[in-house]
């Protein structure tokens, strides 16, 4: 039979082998129930089906088409004879077992016979699935995209290079000052930029044609006059004869970034200033590596005059006074301790110019930096020169510990003469002269003590304080001093429970004044008829001496710093009470000094417990 919608002169097996080479999917459907009369290999393919379907029903070779809208489109152009074009169509196939969604391009072609009569419909089909997907997923990467750039602020463009035409984003006008739902031109936006940066601009565009990437900062200029920073990243597409075809990129407003970044150049450079006219030096040290970064005056202070990054042991130790290598490694160790110090340091030393071999005495401060797990990883500081005024403190050192030499003597007579008089009086049974002669006699012996503390004080910070290192019985030593404490001590009960002999090797005359001031210091800050304990403990290679009071106490944050030189507690609690405060400072470099230990256990309003620890020699 002659197929009436083929071309004249080819018959039917011409028509079929036409249509079984042909490079698109072919199948011609017979009557209003769409018998499969034949199909070629690629309409099979596209079904998933095998040729066992040719002579049926389309229901039935392709059952899954049910529910969806084909056999009404199929029976539509049956009974008009309109064709149908179906444009990247959904499909719902089970293709060799496996649901799958497909998309096509496809055509339903009514067949005509002669006498004009609608005999079925020829179905031309390409399956667009790739490309649908392909596209898709492009469609969505552009969303996401967008909604990143909208999230980010960024102003997105697509610049044509042969014709000046762009298209932008919204967001895009906006960082240009403008309404986001303008669209502006190429030339406008060149017209906002501010006319000083415009040869930034030019110079960046002439580049990018070069390099093909396009970068800048420049200044913008709003309709209302102010100043914005915005900052363009882009890249230069080429065809392949090199010619410059497209420009895409992306705009970003950074006006709060240059004003933060200007404020800290400006914050810098006050600091640069200040420092210089405090003559600080400054210095910043990374504890990994243990290198610093110095600035001039740090470098001049030690003597250095090279601007490399400075080595800690190739540099810093080298120019440290041998004798103060300890102070640095003490006030270290402190800073390092986060509880103990919340990372200050504070530290005073001699540097001797590692290039001028100049002395000089310097005081640094500075705060170490803790990461997440409280290890040190920073050290930043300044250091400045006070060699004048320590070289002044060492000159009136020298008069203090010349004047108090000095009145030594008289006061050893005055107590002589007071003593001679006080034994008269006894005898004589002259109550109120008794009672005048011991005042004096007390205070006398305060004066002394004050005066021997300036004394050990002078050749403390002269280095001259020297150890008389003997054998004796700390046991016996801690009863002298109870003993000449509790006369001028009335008021309050010195405990001591006297234990077996305890022989040390230390500096007797030093340990007993660390002792006295113990117990000077509980009786001073404990209410009368209170005790005062003082306790000898022993423990294999060291032992302990402890003097415990019921008095004010001292809060946490003071007892980080009571052992320091001329430190005192200043609040309620202590006013009253007089004193330089270089007692404990004393007694902890002289328990320093022996290589012990010296500490204090309290709590504001609970009393307080003071004690030392030396090695047993």
């Amino acid at each position: 039979m002659q197929n009436p919608n083929a071309a004249p002169g080819l018959n039917e097996q011409s028509f079929h082998n036409l249509m079984a080479q042909a490079p698109v999917a072919i199948s011609v459907l017979r009557g209003s129930d769409m018998v499969i009369e034949s199909a070629n290999k690629m309409m099979l393919e596209v079904w998933g089906k095998p040729a066992a379907v040719i002579g049926k029903p389309l229901i039935q070779g392709l059952p899954e088409l049910k529910g969806q809208p084909f056999f009404d489109l199929l029976q539509n152009v049956y009974t008009t004879g309109n064709p149908y074009y179906g444009y990247e169509s959904k499909i719902l196939l089970i293709r060799n077992g496996i649901g799958e969604r497909c998309y096509f391009n496809f055509v339903y072609q009514a067949i005509v016979e002669a006498n004009g009569a609608i005999s079925g419909i020829m179905v031309i089909a390409t399956e667009v699935t790739g490309q649908v997907i392909a596209r898709r997923q492009m469609e969505d990467a552009e969303e996401r995209l967008r909604l990143a750039a909208d999230a980010t602020g960024l102003g997105t463009w697509d610049l044509d290079l042969q014709n000046g035409g762009i298209i932008h984003a919204p967001r895009l006008a906006e960082i240009f000052g403008r309404n986001s739902k303008i669209k502006l031109r190429h030339t406008e936006l060149r017209d906002i930029v501010h006319p000083a940066d415009l040869h930034i601009v030019t110079k960046a565009f002439d580049k990018a044609l070069a390099t093909s990437v396009y970068f800048y900062e420049a200044r913008v200029i709003w309709p209302d006059g102010t100043v914005h920073w915005i900052r363009t990243n882009g890249k230069v597409y080429f065809d392949d004869s090199k010619t410059p075809l497209r420009m895409l990129g992306t705009v970003t407003d950074i006006t709060e970034q240059r004003r933060i970044l200007d404020s800290l150049k400006k914050s810098e450079e006050s600091f640069r200033l200040a420092t210089d006219a405090a003559e600080l030096g400054t210095f910043d040290m990374d504890l990994q590596t243990m290198h610093s970064v110095w600035n001039a005056r740090h470098r001049a202070l030690f003597g250095v005059f090279d601007s490399a990054m400075t080595d800690y042991n190739q540099i810093f130790a080298k120019s440290v006074h041998p004798d103060d290598h300890k102070i640095i490694d003490k006030a270290f160790n402190r800073a390092c301790n986060k509880k103990l110090s919340n990372g200050d340091y504070d530290a005073y030393y001699r540097t001797i110019g590692i290039e001028d071999k100049k002395l000089r005495w310097i005081r640094a401060k500075g705060k170490i930096l803790f990461n997440d797990q409280n290890e040190p990883v920073r050290l930043i500081g300044a250091i400045v020169d006070i060699t004048e005024t320590k070289q002044n403190e060492l000159r009136k050192n020298d008069f203090v510990a010349m004047a108090s030499h000095e009145l030594k003597t008289p006061l050893t007579s005055l107590k002589a003469y007071i003593q001679l008089l006080l034994v008269n009086a006894k005898r004589s049974g002259d109550s109120f002269v008794v009672n005048a002669l011991e005042k004096s006699e007390s205070q006398v012996n305060k004066m002394t003590n004050l005066i021997y503390g300036f004394l050990d004080l002078a050749k403390l910070e002269s280095a001259k304080l020297t150890l008389k290192a003997e054998v004796f019985d700390l046991a016996a030593l801690v009863e002298e001093v109870v003993s000449d404490a509790r006369p001028i001590s009335q008021g309050h009960c010195i405990l001591f429970d006297n234990t077996a002999a305890l022989s040390i090797t230390a500096d007797r005359e030093k340990i007993g004044q660390v002792i006295s001031n113990f117990i000077n210091n509980a009786v001073k800050y404990s209410p009368k008829n209170t005790d005062v304990i003082v306790t000898l403990i022993s423990d294999k290679n060291i032992v302990k001496v402890e003097v415990t009071d019921n008095g004010i106490g001292i809060k946490e944050s003071d007892q980080q710093n009571i052992f320091q030189r001329f430190y005192r507690v200043e609040d309620e609690s202590t006013k009253g009470f007089s004193g330089f405060g270089i007692g404990l400072y004393l007694s902890a470099e002289i328990i320093a000094l022996h290589q012990g230990k010296i500490g204090v256990v309290s709590k504001g309003g609970g009393g307080s417990t003071f004690y030392f620890t030396l090695p047993v020699r």
